[in-house]
């Protein structure tokens, strides 16, 4: 199995050696420099996530909007050594915290710490089932009877927000938070055309597991 990380700092020298050592030990890494915006999107379909904290848009910000949904292991990066910072770092969701300048064998196997961690922890709790549906939440995939449903990432992100809360009633806005970025020009009308895109992938299969709520928002249907 290869993992992925994803590494992001504004220093590009950094982001080199990260990457660098990293792909030494296979390892694949997808590096950024900036971001101008928190996209929940950008962050899925990695095993581990190296944030800087000292960006233009702040790690701590970063790492607090996407810590509910985003569930591996996420390290922080920085120059700061202070341990209301490191106190921060944990409150905000970090499993971890590397001080610049660090040495190559410490990152390597701090990297490789979490992920035997999150390994281990893996279980059928990552799948869940509803009647002939299962979605693995790990592999970030969703199936009927075996057969896998194409989904887009904004897709998936709905079905997950619902399935792991299948008694909660999800109202618009809410599901929109958790999709697009903040800022976005987006509307709001967009969420029920991922809903609408979604029951018809499911159609084929006599299947429509989002029920439409009165009064407004979605429900998961659960079983």
């Amino acid at each position: 199995m290869t993992y992925r990380i994803l590494a992001i700092d504004d220093d590009l020298s950094i982001l080199r050696l990260i990457k660098n050592v990293l792909n030494l030990s296979q390892y694949e890494v997808v590096t950024r420099s900036n971001i101008e915006e928190i996209n929940l999107c950008d962050f899925i379909g990695f095993d581990l996530i190296l944030l800087d904290i000292m960006m233009p848009l702040n790690g701590l910000d970063i790492c607090r909007y996407i810590r509910e949904e985003i569930k591996v292991p996420i390290l922080f990066i920085t120059a700061k050594d202070m341990d209301e910072d490191f106190v921060k770092g944990v409150q905000a969701g970090a499993d971890d915290y590397i001080t610049k300048p660090f040495k190559v064998n410490e990152l390597l196997a701090r990297v490789k710490m979490h992920l035997r961690r999150e390994e281990r922890h893996k279980t059928h709790n990552n799948i869940l089932q509803f009647g002939e549906i299962t979605i693995d939440l790990g592999l970030q995939s969703v199936s009927v009877c075996g057969e896998t449903i194409p989904l887009t990432k904004r897709e998936f992100i709905i079905i997950r927000l619902l399935a792991t809360n299948p008694k909660k009633i999800f109202p618009i806005h809410e599901i929109y938070d958790k999709v697009y970025p903040q800022d976005s020009n987006a509307q709001f009308r967009s969420i029920s055309e991922y809903i609408y895109q979604i029951r018809n992938k499911f159609k084929p299969y006599n299947i429509n597991p989002i029920e439409t709520m009165w009064g407004g928002g979605y429900r998961w249907k659960n079983g």
